[in-house]
């Protein structure tokens, strides 16, 4: 209907559907076709942890792949820590409530043992000092400042170089072009919100709380040349691939996330069951990477 043609990988592993489903009848193709959907959205966006159900509470945590080398990478995170101490409470221009100095306590405390969104936030704030520092000038260069970006810097190369994985997930993520989203599409990620949060344990819903706007907002925030505004590489990254990995989940035990407990009235008032809330937002994370 738009002239793009469907995505030749997509495509391939549709028509690999096997008989059975066929005849099973559209539904039971539909159902497929979003499990399939979910899976390559996972595989395009990879992050070194495992998402999967807390066996006592029946809600999602994610769960980091441990670092190889904690010693090094607890000493570039000190380094970190150090020169963010010296750039606060001076005249260098960062602020306690920054979003800059927000990301980096992020770091520095609720993800000081996961490499993978250590990595993806400190990429995004080595380019947002990198930015301020010599493009808009927003932050003076001065030694405190270059100090931190120095730091920030350090931590990413080092992170990448004592965890393949991460640094193999970033090589793939770099080739990713991101398209903007659709309003329809950022109306949902806020009604899904609530629901995310509520079937996510509280340090996964935590996240999702401080993505989800992020990534809204980055999509609303219009450009000063008039070009599209495109989200995040690293909120995109982490709110579509635990998304993803979520449905599949979700697939292989339904009937927890159906059930009247798990049920809300905000997920009544959308209309949709937690699974199939699921694979919707799987649909927008593959609209963002072009697929569909």
């Amino acid at each position: 209907m738009t002239g793009n043609p469907i995505d030749w990988e997509l495509q391939r592993r549709v028509s690999s559907i096997d008989e059975k489903t066929w005849s099973a009848g559209h539904l039971a193709v539909t159902k497929e076709i979003e499990r399939i959907q979910a899976e390559m959205l996972s595989e395009n966006l990879p992050m070194a942890e495992v998402v999967e159900t807390n066996p006592e509470t029946g809600k999602f945590r994610a769960v980091p792949i441990p670092v190889e080398n904690p010693v090094t990478v607890a000493a570039l995170l000190s380094q970190i820590e150090d020169s963010l101490e010296d750039c606060l409470g001076g005249h260098n221009g960062l602020a306690q409530h920054s979003g800059t100095v927000k990301k980096l306590n992020r770091v520095l405390t609720k993800y000081r043992d996961d490499p993978q969104n250590a990595e993806l936030t400190l990429t995004r704030v080595a380019g947002s000092l990198r930015s301020q520092l010599h493009d808009t000038r927003e932050l003076p260069d001065n030694e405190d400042n270059l100090s931190l970006l120095d730091a920030v810097e350090e931590g990413v190369r080092g992170i990448r170089a004592n965890h393949p994985e991460v640094a193999k997930n970033r090589e793939q993520l770099a080739q990713q072009a991101m398209k903007a989203l659709a309003p329809e599409d950022k109306e949902l990620l806020a009604q899904a919100l609530p629901v995310l949060a509520e079937i996510s344990e509280p340090e996964l819903a935590e996240d999702f709380e401080a993505d989800i706007p992020e990534l809204i907002n980055d999509t609303i925030l219009p450009l000063p040349d008039g070009a599209p505004p495109l989200p995040g590489t690293d909120v995109t990254t982490r709110v579509f691939s635990r998304v993803s990995k979520m449905a599949i989940a979700t697939e292989k035990g339904a009937q927890i996330f159906d059930s009247k407990e798990i049920k809300t009235a905000r997920l009544a008032h959308l209309g949709y069951t937690v699974l199939g809330l699921l694979y919707s937002l799987a649909q927008i994370g593959l609209r963002i990477l072009g697929i569909i």
